[in-house]
């Protein structure tokens, strides 16, 4: 179990954030002789401004409105200092809502949104942007705070973490400078737990990740502050592991193997957190050959490779052409992939491209993380073989809920993203879940800590809110007398163990269907899953992969 949860968030850090104050001012340059005469002479020295004193100086503040006067656009007061603060930073340059409100809510996200995964961040950008949207436009935003009679706008600074880990520990520090008590982000696991354990940890701000998904996450020393909308590979390694003797049993009847004929299985894996523990996971459960993966009768039939990791290259140095040769020495008839981009790109297509065997080619199976869409539009293409080929696992579900969120996705953005793409649903509940806990806090301006103990309040028992604005008033109502709900996401029942901070999900066996030409589309769902409830597969294999 994580360090402390619900019964003990009694504890606090306080948090710097974004409200009133007492004016003060911070002077930084010597004040005993005149130094400028307007605003511009103070050019010198970035967010500065010529004073009555006539000396450059960060300037006094006790409203929002201020700072923008003085300093133009994204600039707030900071309550602790007094003073003048740029809400952007060269990570963070997205800056949406009614911030200079003096009772607005402001959170942070952190997701790559240049690069090879941009596509994943904007997406995630995008569902944050479409409640908070949803919010503003339903219920002019969230209730006013206890004693006020002003209602508080929700407002967020989005930053570019350009899938790198000390990005975006950098950029969440700025976002911990500014008060933001939450986070929606980061995309990956490893970039997640540098970010919480460098960043928001120690500033006391909550994280809330959509796609991360790595087993180390669920007993990290994290004070409370570290939840997910996304499942513990716990439940896709359970899936995989059964998908497995599926896959065997196929091959084996493709090749007309006998009894005793024995397969060849091999796992490679990125080396960070989620490919490392998403291939022990699988290696320890795994079946081969009617005994255990690792028994000594599967010497020679079964391999684990960790090909290193790109994002850790002075640590864990990337080892493709090892990796590559090796699957073509042993020439293994399925191979489980377990990585991100790299794991498609660098791994599995020059295996493919080097394979030699004419009696049979691989059967791949990816997870989560190697759904890109190089996949479809470089790899594969219009190989209709390799296309068949190729399936892989997913957290995902087909509750009405996500066709509601998909509708509405589709009809805000037209720039390419897919609200189908793992991580949108988790990201669109997850600004849901810290709107319904900044009330359910009561407080004016929450603390990453009274935001953790408000979802405590978002589990079962407790009146049903689903996603989206259909209940948004009487949720309000609901949260503000006290009483608990009982939130169904788009991505799914998100039914939390408050201790750990995550909840259990469906996952979907996925394929690439072929479009009139025969040119491979991005992947759905096969209508195999496994079922969080049942923990067992359910359904078959559709028509739509052929």
């Amino acid at each position: 179990m994580k360090g402390t949860r619900a019964m003990k968030l009694g504890s606090r850090i306080i948090a710097l954030a974004l409200g009133l104050s007492l004016p003060s001012c911070t002077f930084i340059i010597d004040r005993s002789a005149e130094q400028c005469s307007t605003d511009s002479d103070c050019s010198s020295f970035p967010g500065t401004v010529c004073s009555a004193e006539k000396v450059c100086s960060e300037p006094a503040c006790s409203t929002h409105q201020q700072c923008v006067e003085q300093l133009g656009p994204y600039h707030a007061c900071k309550v602790a200092d007094g003073v003048c603060i740029d809400m952007r930073s060269p990570e963070c340059t997205v800056v949406e809502g009614d911030y200079a409100k003096e009772d607005a809510i402001l959170f942070g996200v952190v997701v790559p949104t240049e690069g090879e995964a941009a596509e994943k961040g904007r997406l995630i950008t995008n569902a944050v942007r479409l409640a908070l949207r949803e919010i503003g436009q339903t219920a002019n935003g969230l209730p006013p705070a206890p004693g006020k009679s002003a209602r508080r706008p929700l407002a967020f600074v989005g930053c570019n973490d350009d899938s790198d880990a000390d990005t975006a520990v950098t950029a969440a520090k700025h976002l911990v400078s500014l008060g933001v008590p939450a986070i929606v982000g980061a995309a990956f696991s490893g970039i997640t737990i540098k970010m919480a354990t460098e960043a928001t940890i120690p500033g006391g701000t909550l994280v809330i990740s959509p796609s991360s998904t790595s087993v180390a996450i669920t007993d990290l020393a994290d004070d409370g502050l570290v939840w997910r909308t996304a499942p513990s590979d716990i439940y896709q390694a359970e899936a995989l592991t059964l998908y497995a003797q599926t896959i065997q049993d196929s091959v084996r009847q493709q090749l007309s193997m006998q009894a005793g004929d024995k397969l060849r299985f091999a796992i490679v894996h990125k080396g960070d957190a989620y490919g490392s523990g998403l291939g022990r996971a699988v290696e320890i459960a795994l079946q081969l050959n009617d005994a255990p993966a690792l028994a000594v009768s599967n010497n020679g039939f079964y391999q684990r490779f960790d090909y290193g990791d790109p994002d850790n290259a002075a640590q864990n140095p990337p080892k493709y052409a090892a990796a590559i040769q090796a699957m073509l020495d042993m020439e293994p008839h399925i191979i489980f992939a377990f990585g991100t981009r790299e794991s498609v790109l660098d791994v599995m297509a020059p295996i493919e491209a080097g394979w030699q065997s004419v009696s049979y080619r691989p059967r791949y199976v990816l997870s989560d993380g190697g759904v890109i869409p190089q996949l479809w539009s470089s790899v594969v293409k219009d190989d209709a073989q390799l296309r068949r080929r190729i399936t892989g696992t997913i957290p995902g579900t087909t509750n009405p809920r996500f066709n509601v969120f998909r509708g509405a996705y589709n009809t805000q953005f037209q720039d390419g993203t897919s609200p189908d793409v793992f991580g949108a649903a988790g990201a669109y509940d997850a600004a849901y879940l810290l709107a319904y806990s900044t009330v359910a806090s009561g407080a004016a301006q929450p603390t990453g800590h009274e935001l953790a103990s408000g979802l405590a309040k978002m589990v079962p028992p407790g009146q049903l809110v689903n996603a989206g604005v259909d209940s948004l008033s009487t949720t309000f109502s609901l949260l503000g007398r006290g009483e608990s709900i009982d939130f169904n996401g788009a991505s799914g029942p998100l039914d939390f163990n408050v201790e750990t901070g995550e909840a259990p999900s469906d996952i979907q066996i996925w394929c690439m269907p072929a479009n009139a030409n025969g040119v491979a589309q991005s992947n759905v769902f096969s209508g195999m899953y496994l079922s969080a409830t049942s923990g067992s597969l359910t359904g078959t294999i559709g028509a739509v992969c052929d």
